[in-house]
């Protein structure tokens, strides 16, 4: 998904519309340790071209899913995510404060720009939809949450149990 400078000025009113389904390299999801794969993902929307600021304005739509580990089993769980963002590129130079990017020569490329946007839909962690086995072992269990705080709520302090048993007399 690149242009150029000139393909923008050629195109209808500056504009160029794209629907496309794209594929990244696993070199790239390899990288990041908590995503295992991203199937699906379709980008559509336009670029545009404003003469006067030299800018090229796109608009996207991203949908797709990623598959993620479970935070509890370690299973695969899809994770459908949908992105809506606009992007400005300029084609001179921009300082660090512009919230822009810089068109690498004459060319405006979205393949960068659409990787960091699907990173950051990631969450920090998500579990598998109707899960009830938790895993266990020796000497160890993961449970949840609730079942934590009531079993607390159950249980007495060690150093005081002995005065269960301590009746008062009259």
């Amino acid at each position: 998904m690149k242009w150029t400078k000139s393909e923008l000025l050629q195109a209808r009113d500056c504009t160029i519309e794209f629907d496309e389904s794209i594929a990244f390299e696993e070199e790239a999801i390899a990288r990041i340790h908590h995503l295992r794969k991203l199937q699906n993902v379709t980008v559509s929307g336009n670029i545009h071209y404003d003469s006067t600021s030299d800018l090229a304005i796109a608009n996207l739509d991203i949908d797709g899913c990623m598959v993620l580990p479970c935070s509890i089993t370690l299973e695969d769980v899809e994770y459908p995510f949908h992105v809506n963002s606009t992007e400005v590129y300029a084609f001179h130079k921009v300082s660090e404060e512009d919230e822009m990017h810089e068109a690498k020569g004459d060319i405006v490329e979205l393949y960068p720009v659409l990787f960091q946007l699907i990173m950051m839909e990631i969450p920090y962690k998500v579990v598998k939809e109707g899960l009830t086995d938790y895993p266990k072992g020796k000497g160890w269990e993961v449970v949840r949450e609730e079942d934590l705080i009531a079993s607390k709520e159950k249980a007495i302090d060690p150093r005081l149990a002995k005065l269960r048993d301590f009746k008062i007399e009259k």
